[in-house]
């Protein structure tokens, strides 16, 4: 067996072993599958299976692009070999929760709710609007709380509510608010919520690309969303959350103790995005307590697998909000990428300097200019500023941008931050020359773009 996964496994980077494995399980055991089923019940993207299928072609009957299929040569080859299921999903409806999931479709189909495209939705499964529901329990973020949904085509804020009912379920919230630009939506919340007797729901018409009202700023513990799958759409609804979350008009700015539910998905095939999506937590100084891949299953978003992680983000004394202009959040808007012209963005923070260094203006001008020597960085003007103490602040106008020096002798320390508009000779090296020049192996290193 270890020999069929590893050689599989060889064509498919993607896919762990693990999930090779739990792939060929399903196959022996159904057989046959279409593609929209297989994306389903895996959350593997579309283009993922499409070169698992390619892979295993000798397994398969005659290619197709809609089946995915074993040819009776395939049942053979697998019928001795002991294969392990994958759990392909942390979805599972609770004993007793089913009349909940059950109240949530007849909603579904009676309000006739449907993903309007130009805003980039995707239906999710009512398994998932349970499981989105039901996390907020596990995760203990519900007792006396005031919780928002930013968009709920879903209907997870009617899950929430009735799922609060349920006796196994500790903890009741205090308030629950749901802001959508959709008027169907929230009449469907409205009226059902009346219907089902589900307290304290309110609705608010809302489209995130404008400014939240003032009375809703700070009034929130926990915000839940699913933004567009866009760089500017992920930073736009976490900057409303921040907003609801912690008013900014608060001179303290203090948010710990708060938390974002949010929704991302993306391909295997480009973790840039999750990169991105990444630094943009960083830049907000949100902490990731707990990431689920796949976690939430949808209809028609294939290229994504039909699924999408769930982050748990929780905030912290040192959570901001961040300055943001775009409005362009929809994937069918031009998602152009600014990018700044330089090449190289820096920061190098040097520890255990010994003083008599840090306290010659020439001795450090010697330690720099050997380290623009050695990179091939072209010194074309210079200025230094001293300070009381010793410290000094030094500014090299180079061929190709800039670097700038503040030393603090009384702590040992440097801090470097270079910017260049084209590739540094050598840097890689550059953290060994820092240390070497400066007599010490305590740097810390950044690459801010």
């Amino acid at each position: 067996m270890d020999n069929l996964i590893n050689r599989i496994k060889n064509k498919n980077p993607d896919l762990r072993k693990a999930e090779i494995e739990g792939l060929l399980f399903l196959l022996k055991n159904k057989c046959s599958f279409t593609n929209q089923d297989f994306i389903s019940l895996t959350g593997i993207p579309k283009e993922t299976l499409k070169q698992f299928k390619k892979s295993i072609s000798s397994l398969l009957e005659e290619p197709n692009d809609n089946l995915v299929s074993l040819s009776m040569e395939g049942k053979e080859e697998l019928r001795n070999v002991k294969l392990k299921p994958y759990k392909w999903s942390l979805l599972s409806v609770k004993s007793g929760h089913s009349k909940s999931l059950e109240k949530i479709c007849e909603i579904r189909d009676k309000y006739d709710i449907r993903p309007r495209r130009e805003y980039d939705q995707f239906l999710a499964t009512p398994e998932t609007s349970y499981a989105k529901a039901q996390i907020l329990f596990d995760k203990g973020v519900i007792d006396g709380k005031s919780i928002a949904f930013i968009g709920d085509d879903d209907l997870n804020s009617l899950m929430l509510a009735a799922l609060s009912l349920e006796s196994e379920n500790s903890g009741d919230y205090k308030n629950i608010t749901v802001f959508d630009i959709d008027p169907q939506v929230l009449n469907s919340i409205e009226r059902s919520s009346k219907e089902l007797g589900l307290k304290n729901i309110e609705t608010v018409l809302y489209d995130v690309r404008n400014k939240l009202d003032k009375k809703y700023l700070g009034r929130f513990d926990v915000v839940v969303f699913d933004p567009p799958y866009t760089r500017s759409g992920v930073v736009l609804f976490l900057q409303r959350s921040i907003e609801l979350l912690g008013n900014r008009l608060e001179s303290n700015g203090n948010f710990e103790g708060k938390y974002i539910f949010m929704y991302y998905g993306n391909s295997f095939k480009s973790p840039e995005k999750v990169l991105k999506i990444q630094e943009v937590l960083n830049r907000f100084n949100l902490v990731i307590e707990d990431k689920i891949e796949k976690f939430a299953r949808y209809s028609g978003a294939e290229s994504i697998g039909n699924a999408s992680s769930l982050y748990v983000l929780r905030t912290n004394r040192f959570t901001h909000l961040a300055d943001f202009s775009s409005i362009k959040i929809y994937t069918y808007e031009e998602q152009k990428e600014e990018r700044f012209p330089f090449v190289d963005h820096l920061v190098f923070k040097v520890f255990g300097v010994k003083n008599d260094l840090l306290k010659s203006k020439g001795k450090i001008l010697g330690v720099l200019g050997e380290l623009c020597m050695m990179h091939n960085l072209k010194v074309m003007d210079k200025k230094i500023t001293s300070f009381k103490g010793g410290g000094l602040t030094i500014t090299f106008v180079l061929a190709n941008s800039n670097l700038v020096v503040h030393t603090w002798p009384e702590f040992g320390s440097v801090h470097i931050d270079l910017i260049t508009c084209s590739p540094i000779y050598k840097k890689d090296l550059l953290p060994s020359t820092i240390g070497s020049l400066f007599g010490t192996s305590k740097i810390e290193t950044t690459c801010v773009e």
